[in-house]
C-alpha cells in the first residue's frame, strides 16, 4: 500500500477504537500505520537511495515491538507509559508489515536476521478495490456516526477475504501459465501482467483470470552476453538489477557512435511500465557516457 494508503487504514482504526473509548490505543494504531513508511526521509540520499532502503528495517517484524515501545515512550515521559497505545501501535506495524508483504516490491521483513525481500504479489500498492473499500468504511461512519465499530468489522472482513481471494487467484493464475511472475493490474481485480523468461526468451502477456485470454504478449532476446557485461558497467542498472525482479535489456542499438542499452523492468507494468527504464550510452571505446533511470 501507498502511504495514503495506509494512513487511511490507520484511521480505520483510530475511528473504531476512539469511538469504544479507546483514544490511546487508537493514537497508537494510526501512528503504527505510517511509521514503517517514514523510511521517505531516505530520499535525502536520492530516489536510488530511497528504493534499495524502502521498506527495509523499518518494515521488520522481530523490530515491530522496538519501534512500537519507542512509540509510546515519548508521551511516557510526561504521563507515563500506556499498554494501550504501545499494544496500538504495534498492532498497526503489524497490519502495516502484512500489507505490504502482500504487495510486490518485497519487503525486509525478517531484518537484521537477513536482507532478503518477502512479497506475495497478491495486491499492486494502488488496489482500485481496495480504495474503494477503505472510503466506502469513511462514508458509512459519516453516515452512521455511532455505529463506526460496525462498520470497522465489516471493513476488516471484507478487505481481508478479498486479500485471500487475491492471494488465491494469483497462485492459481501462476500454476495454470506456468509465468515466473504474475503481477496484478491496480484497476482489474482479476487482470495479470505475466513474465516469463525461458529458453533464451523473455516473454511478456497481460492475463485475465476471469476469461482466461492473454493479450498484448510481447516477446524479447536475451541480450548477449558482451552487452550484459556492458550493462554491468552502469551503476544505475546494477542498482535497478538489485531492485526489480525481471529487469532485463529489452534493445541494442549499436553504430559508429557507440552502443545504446535499454533496459526495462518487464515484470511490474502499471500504469504504462515506465518505472524502471533505464537508458545507458556508451561511446565507440565501450566507455559509459551517458546514464538514466525512470524512477
Amino acid at each position: 500500500m501507498d502511504i495514503v494508503h495506509h494512513a487511511f487504514i490507520g484511521g480505520v482504526g483510530f475511528t473504531a477504537l476512539a469511538a469504544q473509548g479507546h483514544d490511546a490505543a487508537g493514537l497508537g494504531f494510526l501512528a503504527g500505520s505510517v511509521f514503517p513508511d517514514l523510511d521517505v526521509a531516505f530520499m535525502a540520499f536520492g530516489k536510488r537511495g530511497y528504493l534499495k532502503t524502502h521498506q527495509g528495517p523499518t518494515h521488520s517484524l522481530p523490530l515491530a515491538p522496538v519501534y512500537a515501545a519507542a512509540m509510546a515512550a515519548l508521551p511516557a515521559l510526561a504521563v507515563g507509559f500506556d499498554w494501550m497505545l504501545f499494544l496500538g501501535a504495534l498492532m498497526g506495524l503489524i497490519v502495516h508489515v502484512t500489507l505490504d508483504f502482500a504487495n510486490t516490491f518485497g519487503i525486509q521483513l525478517l531484518w537484521p536476521v537477513t536482507r532478503r525481500r518477502y512479497c506475495s504479489d497478491a495486491l499492486f500498492f494502488i488496489d482500485t478495490v481496495a480504495w474503494l473499500m477503505t472510503l466506502g468504511y469513511y462514508a458509512a461512519v459519516f453516515l452512521l456516526g455511532a455505529a463506526a465499530p460496525g462498520a470497522a468489522l465489516v471493513y476488516v472482513l471484507l478487505f481481508t477475504g478479498y486479500a485471500l481471494a487475491k492471494f488465491a487467484i494469483h497462485r492459481r493464475v501462476l500454476a495454470f501459465t506456468g509465468a515466473d511472475l504474475a503481477i496484478p493490474s491496480a484497476l482489474n481485480p482479476l487482470g495479470f501482467f505475466l513474465f516469463t523468461g525461458h529458453n533464451g526468451r523473455l516473454e511478456v502477456a497481460y492475463y485475465n483470470a476471469a476469461t482466461g485470454r492473454r493479450s498484448g504478449e510481447r516477446h524479447y532476446a536475451v541480450a548477449p552476453p558482451d552487452m550484459a557485461a556492458l550493462a554491468e558497467m552502469s551503476e544505475i542498472f546494477r542498482d535497478m538489477r538489485g531492485i526489480a525482479r525481471a529487469f532485463h535489456v529489452t534493445q541494442v542499438e549499436t553504430g559508429a557512435a557507440g552502443t545504446t542499452l535499454v533496459a526495462q523492468d518487464l515484470g511490474v507494468r502499471n500504469f504504462g511500465g515506465k518505472f524502471g527504464k533505464t537508458v545507458l550510452r556508451f561511446d565507440s571505446e565501450r566507455r559509459l557516457v551517458h546514464e538514466m533511470a525512470h524512477i
